[in-house]
């Protein structure tokens, strides 16, 4: 059995005149489509790579300064189990519910959900270790 082949991954942009290529090779895997081609679009939200990037340095001061956990992982997943970003999962055989942390990956968490959960996170550090680590970022730079 052959293995279907996958549609081009395209990215547009709405501007005031319609659809247009968000880069250039979008562009071109455009121009080869023929007309008439319909398209089902879904919108993207951006997620700022700066704001995980300060949101991991700031947990990484944090493990750096205090101590209390043994990297920045591990006080990410105490973050998101305290804040209640956690699922039940059950183990079939025995019945046993386990909580595990959801992901805040870029594809699994929109922009505006990770905005309140950083502006929870770095709450929940300041009242716990005594200091807002953005803060403290700030001042370094």
């Amino acid at each position: 059995m052959a293995k279907k082949e996958k549609p081009p991954h395209i990215e547009a942009v709405m501007t005031p005149r319609g659809l247009r290529a968000h880069t250039a090779d979008d562009a071109e895997k455009m121009a080869g489509i023929p007309q008439g081609k319909v398209f089902e679009l879904v919108p993207v939200s951006q997620r700022s790579n700066k704001q995980l990037r300060t949101y991991w340095k700031a947990l990484g001061l944090v493990v750096k300064v205090t101590g209390k956990w043994a990297s920045p992982e591990n006080l990410h997943r105490d973050i998101k189990m305290t804040l209640g970003y956690r699922e039940q999962t059950i183990n079939l055989r025995t019945g046993e519910i386990t909580l595990v942390p959801d992901s805040i990956a870029l594809d699994r968490m929109p922009h505006e959900e990770f905005c309140t959960f950083m502006n929870q996170a770095m709450a929940l550090i300041a009242e716990h270790v005594g200091f807002d680590p953005l803060a403290f970022l700030q001042e370094a730079a």
